[in-house]
């Protein structure tokens, strides 16, 4: 029911919940806003086991370390919003405003709330004696150092506009827990991760109480915002529609809902923008050139939430036509009020392209299966380029071998990489090992001003990704090929492994490697 005063909101604080229960209760008053059967209301919550959420848009096998969260009793589950995978520790207190459009903050824009609430709460958290403030895009930060990230969503007039405050984190179990999106960050973010975020009993030097911490943000709120508010609980009908949610919300069938493609009929693609990642997968009929579905997922925010599905339904049964795409997605874009957060048309149709453009791999008879194991530096997939020289990975040598850390291999036959080195003499190409991320920035900038125009080499999906600007801004062209095997990502080393320490070991893909230089060499 309303209340008559529309500056007066219902505080509910539903405790520590698993997750299954708070994405449900996020997804209940949201709708019971929406119907008109519940008042404005500001909720705290918590999680009990500790979590790991992805957004509304990711996959979980991308984000998460499914087999350590479990093993280590972390819930793994789905937000409604969308954003990046977050981990919560049980202390963490979430906050979250539910409230509709032409209400008490009026407003159509879910991103104009970023400023208003996130600077709300962090007057009231500065009620603890410490200096934080509103970041953009989304953040509130002590010092410089994240301690709250938001993001919101929408259903018809009514929203909901949430936020993680830090308490008191376990650092490694985060790193741990979560596929780190690498693709977004430099190394040196990545190595000093506890120095850019921080958490409340870290900067007070001790732990605050649940009630202690909501007390001080609603303080702010109140003041900030203008607002005033009553204790209240969920109504008979929330409770009723939070009882047939919740089921949906434990099911694979929820939190599985963004797969990833394991078919190799599906084709797949990056692009970065104001770093945001999104992912295309590409289902393409290549014998008729029709794209039979797509599917775009990341770390981006929808609004409303419906506008990813919207898009991916125009492009559905189209010819796999970039020229064709190009026209309806811009006519998409003209005619509906919508936003995606750091994400615009561009960078969807350079991810689509990129996925069309793998049909002409056809030509050169390489097996689809690699398809997309197959990464293109400043350049497409042309006879006329020849590879000069081929880097290869120190972690496909084996751990104890003596050329593990240096240039050369004995052919010992232990590891891919003497096949691999083989593979480049039949073919006149020179071999060289890369040690380090810097060792492969020099080396390809010293390649490119000795006057060598292409390369190739070997690397793992999340190192191409997390560096495909690097590569792009160096300006040499080349052609990089997958791994297999268990990464340094995969296994939460890739600070190691980038100072060139990683003990991990990796198998070359030899057929497509190859394949590949029966392709691009002068042989």
């Amino acid at each position: 029911m309303k209340t008559l005063n529309p500056t007066i909101f219902r505080i509910i604080d539903t405790g520590p919940l698993n997750a299954a229960e708070n994405m449900a209760l996020d997804q209940t008053i949201l709708e019971a806003c929406e119907r008109g059967i519940a008042c404005d209301t500001i909720r705290f919550l918590s999680f009990d086991p500790h979590c790991a959420l992805v957004g509304n848009f990711q996959t979980v096998e991308k984000e998460i370390r499914t087999d350590y969260c479990r093993e280590q009793n972390i819930d793994i589950n789905r937000r409604i919003t969308g954003g990046g995978a977050l981990y919560w520790d049980t202390r963490d207190v979430g906050w979250e405003i539910f409230s509709t459009f032409d209400g008490v903050f009026k407003s159509r824009n879910i991103e104009s709330f970023y400023s208003l609430f996130c600077s709300a709460v962090s007057e009231g958290i500065n009620n603890f004696g410490i200096n934080s403030s509103f970041r953009r895009r989304n953040d509130i930060e002590v010092n410089g150092k994240k301690i709250s990230g938001s993001g919101g969503t929408s259903l018809g007039k009514a929203f909901m506009f949430q936020g993680t405050l830090l308490v008191d984190l376990d650092v490694d179990t985060m790193l741990r827990a979560l596929r780190i999106p690498v693709e977004k960050l430099k190394y040196k973010e990545i190595n000093s991760l506890r120095e850019r975020i921080t958490w409340l009993s870290r900067e007070l030097g001790y732990c605050p109480s649940r009630n202690e911490i909501i007390e001080n943000i609603l303080k702010g709120l109140k003041c900030s915002l203008k607002i005033d508010f009553f204790k209240g609980k969920l109504s008979f009908e929330e409770q009723k529609i939070f009882k047939e949610k919740l089921g949906y919300f434990k099911s694979k069938k929820y939190i599985y809902k963004v797969r990833e493609k394991k078919s190799t009929f599906f084709l797949t693609s990056f692009a970065k923008s104001q770093k945001k990642v999104i992912k295309c997968t590409a289902n393409i009929d290549i014998k008729r050139n029709i794209l039979r579905n797509v599917t775009f997922s990341g770390d981006f925010f929808a609004y409303p939430e419906r506008v990813v599905n919207d898009i991916e339904s125009v492009l559905k049964n189209l010819t796999a036509d970039i020229g064709k795409i190009e026209t309806e997605v811009k006519k998409f874009f003209s005619n509906y009020p919508l936003k995606i957060s750091g994400i615009n048309e561009k960078d969807i149709l350079l991810s689509l392209k990129t996925c069309i453009d793998k049909i002409k791999f056809k030509k050169y008879l390489i097996p689809l299966k690699y398809f997309n194991d197959i990464y293109l530096i400043n350049c497409e997939l042309d006879t006329k380029n020849k590879i000069e020289i081929f880097l290869l990975p120190y972690c496909a040598k084996r751990p104890g071998c003596k050329y593990r850390k240096k240039e050369g291999c004995s052919i010992c036959r232990k590891c891919t990489t003497g096949n691999a080195v083989d593979i480049a003499k039949k073919y006149n190409v020179k071999t060289l090992t890369i040690l380090s991320y810097e060792h492969l920035r020099k080396t390809l900038t010293s390649l490119k001003k000795n006057g060598v125009r292409y390369f190739g080499g070997s690397c793992c999906e999340s190192f191409y990704i997390k560096h495909k600007e690097d590569f792009e801004r160096i300006g040499l062209s080349g052609i990089l090929l997958n791994i297999e095997n268990k990464t340094c990502y995969d296994l939460g080393r890739e600070a190691i492994a980038h100072e060139g320490k990683f003990e991990g070991f990796t198998d070359l893909k030899l057929p497509l490697l190859e394949k590949v230089f029966k392709i691009l060499t002068c042989i």
